[in-house]
């Protein structure tokens, strides 16, 4: 059996992931658990798959009691401890933000598969990841499907095309400005937290899925493409050099991306609820360009992956910073870009060659965006 240590479990990656472990509860055992500041129901994932370790940002004193046979561990360096102590063959990385970069850095180093659900590692510290590339595994369903399809080919890809759903705002016509944070969070195809159904409905989760795209699979931007697909059944596809291309389809629902990568290398013989499409029911598929005189934010994150260096950093560091703004209400919806593009602008770049240089360049970026709203 492998064994899987899960960080974020208590979000929608880490509860999905814990769903596909149940469907496939032969093939996987639990070994680590970690959690957030906001950890409701972590004490009943614990009573149900018995891990070896977990980990909390500060000490649960009622929780140790309660499973004396899990070993807890709280502080900075808690992640880095169950990677250490429950030795997992697989670690699923689904905490937000840059708190699980060094956990995934000891893992990848100690010869870890690593199932990375989290952008803004990816994005913010691709250099420091890039020696351990073969042990990535993506479990968003677009990487995943481009994932899927190269990694079985001996052809090189000519481009790969990413799709997007379009958001909550696929098909609205009315003032950007005017757009309320309500309209926003009503994703008509995913269900995900708050700051990632921004980033749909702004598009800008397609330019930093792009940035992933191009480190992940070694691609320059002008190979990729984003079209805009609301039924959300095509992931991804890649196209060759003798005219044929491949695309992954499946139901919209992350089970899909996150059973293969915890299976890989092989297909699971088996997994309970995970339905094939039926082509036989009416199902029509759409494709169009995105507008980024509307969703500008495609094209920004374009610029900064051609810009290299600290930029992309910036880039989902200013972003960060400017959805939180807007769902505090403190800016408009078409104020995003606009802050990103400005704090883009501002930023003198400098190489990543560190830790200490990702979480510099990420703390300068949110400075900035909050100086350019005072100013």
């Amino acid at each position: 059996m492998k064994k899987v240590a899960i960080f974020g479990s208590t979000g929608s990656i880490g509860c999905t992931t814990l769903e596909v472990v149940r469907m496939m509860a032969s093939e996987f055992t639990v070994c680590g658990l970690a959690a957030g500041y906001r950890y409701q129901g972590f004490g009943e994932q614990i009573r149900e798959f018995s891990p070896l370790c977990a980990a909390l940002p500060v000490n649960d004193e009622s929780l140790e009691r309660e499973f004396s046979q899990t070993r807890f561990f709280s502080g900075s360096d808690a992640l880095e401890k169950v990677v250490e102590e429950s030795n997992p063959d697989v670690v699923v990385m689904a905490i937000p933000g840059l708190t699980g970069l060094s956990a995934t850095l000891r893992a990848l180093s100690e010869g870890k598969i690593v199932v990375m659900a989290t952008k803004e590692i990816i994005i913010s510290a691709w250099p420091l990841l890039l020696p351990w590339r073969a042990q990535i595994l993506p479990a968003d369903s677009e990487h995943n499907a481009i994932f899927q399809i190269l990694a079985r080919e001996r052809t090189s890809a000519e481009r790969i095309t990413i799709t997007a759903s379009g958001g909550a705002l696929y098909n609205y016509t009315g003032n950007m400005d005017s757009v309320t944070i309500e309209q926003v969070l009503d994703h008509p195809v995913w269900k995900m937290g708050k700051k990632i159904t921004v980033d749909s409905a702004t598009l800008m989760n397609k330019g930093i899925e792009m940035i992933e795209a191009a480190y992940l699979f070694d691609l320059s931007s002008e190979k990729i493409d984003i079209l805009l697909h609301p039924q959300a059944l095509v992931h991804g596809m890649v196209f060759f050099s003798d005219g044929f291309m491949h695309g992954v389809f499946s139901l919209p629902d992350m089970k899909y991306s996150l059973a293969y990568c915890l299976s890989w290398p092989l297909r699971a013989a088996s997994c309970d609820g995970l339905l094939p499409l039926d082509f036989q029911r009416s199902r029509s598929l759409t494709f169009s360009p995105v507008d980024t005189e509307r969703f500008p934010s495609p094209h920004i994150a374009r610029q900064a992956l051609e810009k290299g260096m600290s930029f992309p950093t910036v880039l989902n560091a200013a972003n960060e910073v400017a959805v939180t703004l807007f769902l505090e209400n403190k800016i408009t919806f078409s104020h995003i870009p606009v802050l990103i593009e400005k704090a883009l602008e501002r930023h003198i770049p400098g190489h990543i060659t560190s830790v200490e240089d990702v979480m510099e360049a990420d703390a300068k970026a949110r400075e900035s965006v909050r100086f350019l709203l005072g100013g």
